[in-house]
């Protein structure tokens, strides 16, 4: 979690959290070769670091985008944008909770990113993919040196076409 854009690191929310996994499922359509729509589920685990070491962030989430693709024949660079919905549950103690000022929080957001994709086959291709989520009006924290997130994740992607 950042805040301040895609490369905003270790400023608002992400300075009390670390690293984790990200995870999701995709099923899309392609109406052209350029063209495409993917509706996503998204999940992330988010431990705290040494500044709240005894919570953590669980995000899923579901997201509609828009994928344009460029149709070279052996790498496709891509760009997407869409809206997604995120709920993002703190875990801990209540104890541990109150003492790190964090906060639970569910609202809208806005994923957009960049990808390159190889494919394999007809049916297969491999990609990897950068997206940042600009989280709505979003409120991890009361306490201004925390306050503010977003999230910007790098993932693996396995398509299989149909």
């Amino acid at each position: 979690m950042e805040e301040g854009g895609p490369f905003g690191f270790n400023s608002g929310t992400g300075t009390v959290t670390q690293w984790g996994p990200n995870w999701g499922l995709r099923l899309g359509v392609d109406f052209l070769s350029w063209l495409g729509l993917e509706g996503r589920y998204e999940g992330a685990y988010l431990s705290g670091n040494s500044r709240a070491p005894d919570v953590a962030y669980l995000m899923n989430g579901g997201e509609a985008v828009v994928r344009l693709t460029i149709p070279t024949p052996f790498v496709r660079p891509y760009f997407f944008g869409g809206i997604g919905y995120y709920s993002v549950d703190l875990l801990g103690s209540s104890a541990a909770q109150t003492f790190s000022g964090l906060n639970s929080w569910r609202g809208a957001g806005i994923p957009m990113g960049v990808g390159l994709d190889i494919p394999l086959s007809w049916h297969v291709s491999l990609a990897a993919e950068a997206t940042f989520r600009f989280f709505l009006k979003e409120s991890f924290s009361a306490l201004d040196d925390r306050a503010g997130a977003d999230l910007t994740s790098f993932t693996g992607v396995v398509r299989f076409r149909l």
